[in-house]
């Protein structure tokens, strides 16, 4: 839907929580900053394509209201094609670099999310 990359948007930090934010770099919604929520993928092997779904938060509107972009289908649209760049872009640098697991936004854990067996 939108061509989107690198140079359209930048992570920047956040001083009110561990979440980074995104920055909008170029177009209509340049400065704003939102902070993305939980991701999920639906795959629908069938149609051989998936659905992209996400929260998330305005943390700076820029010159707009946090009503306005929260109502606004094609800002949504744009911060969806923002998401699935930097995660494809995630993704490949990844596979590029042999790693198994990619990170986006927060670098520091607070849970740990590894299974450890127990010794009998």
């Amino acid at each position: 839907m939108y061509n989107v990359n690198q140079n359209d948007y930048s992570i920047v930090e956040n001083e009110s929580s561990a979440f980074q934010g995104v920055k909008l770099k170029t177009g209509t919604w340049k400065n704003v900053i939102v902070i993305y929520g939980q991701v999920g993928v639906k795959e629908d092997t069938a149609l051989d394509m998936a659905t992209l779904s996400f929260n998330f938060t305005v943390q700076d509107p820029a010159d707009f209201s946090v009503d306005e972009l929260e109502k606004d289908e094609s800002f949504k649209n744009y911060l969806g094609s923002i998401l699935q760049y930097i995660i494809t872009d995630s993704l490949d640098y990844a596979k590029e670099n042999n790693l198994s697991t990619i990170g986006i936004g927060n670098g520091e854990s607070t849970t740990d999310t590894h299974t450890k067996s127990s010794s009998s």
